[in-house]
């Protein structure tokens, strides 16, 4: 645990010291197609792009659902090596 509470302050340095030696470095990925096309609904923003303004309640909902299939996926798997260590004993 000691080591995971250390990932979330060296993402933000990181990402902070990109930003001030490479503040373009989004502009590299401009012209790469999208490997899913349609994939988005209108108006969203695309990967790799920064959004302009808060988000709103559609892209809240969006957020929020990924999450919580992220979390219902998670605990799917976690179950099943339950599951699995219990049989192979």
């Amino acid at each position: 645990m000691d080591i995971q509470a250390r990932i979330p302050p060296a993402l933000v340095a990181l990402h902070n010291f990109i930003r001030k030696h490479d503040p373009h470095d989004l502009d590299d990925y401009e012209n790469i197609e999208d490997p899913q096309p349609r994939s988005r609904a209108a108006g969203q923003v695309a990967e790799g792009q920064l959004a302009a303004g808060l988000p709103r309640v559609a892209e809240r909902g969006q957020a929020n659902a990924m999450r919580d299939r992220i979390a219902q996926d998670m605990w799917q798997q976690y179950k099943d090596e339950c599951s699995r260590r219990n049989r192979d004993r």
